[in-house]
């Protein structure tokens, strides 16, 4: 499985659009990844820009005093927690890869189209 990047995903800022199409890429790298060895290198890379990608939408956030910053956060803090179960689930030999699939595609998907869409209107808003 792995999941495909649409222009439709673009919120209109132009790094926060190249980060989510990178993050669609770690994610499919990670979901292709078929042994213990890929799984862990291509978690540790998705890890890794997760947490820088969303230091650059954080600042954005705040930069911007963009009201729901602490909802977002959290959003991006949960997942990041989800993703260190998944590095001690591949350590354990526990991963349930259908369960993964599923959970970081719904989550990705999710997130760049609420969320992420929420803060686009804001930061068009603030652009008017």
């Amino acid at each position: 499985m792995t999941i495909r990047w649409i222009d439709a995903y673009k919120i209109g800022h132009e790094q926060i659009d190249a980060e989510h199409q990178e993050l669609f890429k770690l994610v499919n790298q990670f979901l292709l990844a078929n042994d213990k060895g890929s799984l862990t290198l291509s978690a540790m890379g998705m890890f890794k820009y997760t947490r820088e990608h969303f230091t650059h939408e954080e600042d954005l956030m705040h930069d911007l005093g963009y009201p729901s910053i602490r909802d977002h956060v959290g959003q991006h803090n949960d997942l990041l927690s989800r993703l260190n179960g998944i590095a001690e689930n591949i350590a354990n030999d526990t991963l349930n890869k259908p369960d993964l699939e599923s959970f970081l595609s719904h989550w990705l998907l999710n997130h760049i189209g609420s969320a992420d869409a929420e803060l686009a209107g804001y930061i068009r808003l603030q652009a008017t």
